[in-house]
């Protein structure tokens, strides 16, 4: 069975239809209006109960209300509307609610966050994006400029910056250009040393390597960053880093990425040996190098076989909070270790301590059953016939479903064991997975593949 990936997104009924705001009653229809009229579209996103989410009185203000009739063309996605899914995808939303302000061909000109429900803030946001429109400091035409133009230092921030903005991290190839541009003395400067990291550079890369000449006052500016931030740029770091190993095949680049990710851990040695291992793991995965995923992956996940099932109930919210207060315990004690150490000039590998690198969140808890899953799936779509790792697999989706019973896992299973010709015991499992997805009302498609899956495991053609 293919992987699990929950994405945990529910779009629920926040209006932006008030008496006073004139919302257009389809996106299709307010991409034309804009067209005719030349106007921005601005659509909003929210993420709230509609019972008990009341939308701040500041939008409703006439004079609010007034402007965004004026200047823009408005629409709103609603509860039930799946085509806000693609939408929140292909603009990178990360917070909501927000408002994305787009032209009439979809290009992104702003996002604006809605934390701050005052008419001042609807007011200045409107604006911003009226001033990107009229300026040009739109991504779409810095794509082309950075396309088309000679590169300087200043396209290349404006553009970095952009991009950032839009939610697109993966900018290491883009600030290994900019920092040529730069002196060493200027990357003492915080706001450029801020810039630099948010651009997510590769792990112990040329800019990384450059930033840290000062490592100390990197990482003093760095711990005084919203948690929310460290957590961005330590994940884009890591995935720019692991994206581009994998593309180059680079294995020294995906071990500079594990050593990253394992030191952000800090002290906790336990999880960053874990986490880096699953990075390295993907990396392994990715390439098709079976003989080190082969050797390398039982390591850590026979170390979850002995997790109780006890452990992965802990409340989701719970644990995520117990971990915080842990990791940012961690940053404290940090920072009071570095303020009595001897001062240092700072070294190429220094890592940003955040201990916030959750890209998966502690692997000894809830997530577990789904990884020994995903682990046993990988064996089998890797193609590997060798009983001994088969059995491997057969053993870590078994006790997946000791711990949390899923359909999924089941035909992880079942195909497990057609590989191995022990198709009475495939065809029992298949029959499992399928009466059990029956139970959980899942999704037609789902349950027709299952069912597919059955008849080849009949018919000998899996």
């Amino acid at each position: 069975m293919k992987k699990i990936l929950l994405i945990a997104f529910v779009l629920l009924n926040t209006h932006f239809s008030f008496s006073q705001i004139n919302n257009e009653s389809s996106f299709p229809i307010a991409l034309k209006k804009a067209e005719s009229s030349k106007k921005i579209i601005c659509v909003y996103l929210g993420l709230a109960k509609k019972s008990n989410f009341t939308f701040n009185s500041a939008i409703q203000n006439k004079d609010v209300a007034k402007y965004y009739n004026k200047n823009f063309v408005n629409y709103s996605y609603t509860a039930g509307d799946t085509s806000a899914l693609s939408f929140i995808l292909k603009y990178k939303v990360i917070n909501m609610p927000t408002c994305i302000f787009i032209d009439h061909t979809g290009a992104l000109i702003f996002k604006g966050s809605l934390g701050n429900n005052t008419s001042e803030h609807y007011l200045d946001m409107g604006k911003q994006a009226l001033n990107r429109k009229a300026s040009g400091l739109i991504l779409s035409n810095y794509e082309r400029r950075f396309i088309n133009e000679k590169h300087t230092e200043k396209l290349l921030k404006e553009y970095i910056t952009l991009r950032i903005e839009s939610g697109q991290f993966n900018n290491a190839d883009l600030i290994e250009e900019y920092v040529d541009y730069k002196t060493i003395g200027e990357f003492n400067n915080p706001e450029e040393a801020l810039f630099i990291l948010k651009a997510g550079p590769y792990a112990y890369g040329k800019a990384y390597n450059l930033l840290y000449v000062n490592g100390k006052q990197v990482d003093s500016m760095f711990m005084k960053l919203p948690l929310s931030e460290r957590k961005i740029i330590n994940n884009s770091i890591i995935s720019n880093t692991l994206n581009e190993a994998i593309r180059t095949k680079s294995l020294t680049m995906a071990q500079n990425m594990m050593n990253y990710t394992r030191n952000t851990w800090g002290k906790n040695y336990e999880e960053g040996y874990k986490q880096s291992q699953l990075k390295i793991l993907t990396y392994y995965r990715a390439v098709k190098d079976t003989t080190n995923f082969y050797s390398q992956a039982p390591y850590l996940f026979d170390t979850y076989m002995k997790i109780s099932a006890d452990s992965i109930k802990v409340p989701e919210g719970i644990e995520r909070s117990r971990i915080e207060k842990i990791l940012n315990d961690q940053v404290q004690e940090e920072i009071k270790e570095r303020r009595t150490a001897p001062k240092t000039t700072g070294t190429a590998n220094t890592t940003m301590f955040v201990s916030s690198v959750v890209t998966v969140w502690p692997s000894s808890y809830s997530s577990i059953p789904s990884q020994l899953n995903n682990a046993a799936w990988d064996y089998f779509t890797l193609g590997t016939r060798n009983k001994n790792h088969l059995s491997k697999a057969v053993l870590w989706v078994k006790r997946a479903i000791d711990l949390k019973p899923m359909p999924q896992y089941y035909d992880t299973l079942a195909q497990l064991f057609y590989r191995m010709e022990f198709y009475d015991e495939a065809l029992i499992n298949q029959k499992k997975a399928i009466e059990m997805a029956i139970q959980q009302s899942m999704p037609d498609n789902d349950l027709r593949s299952l069912k597919s899956t059955e008849q080849k495991i009949k018919d000998r053609t899996l």
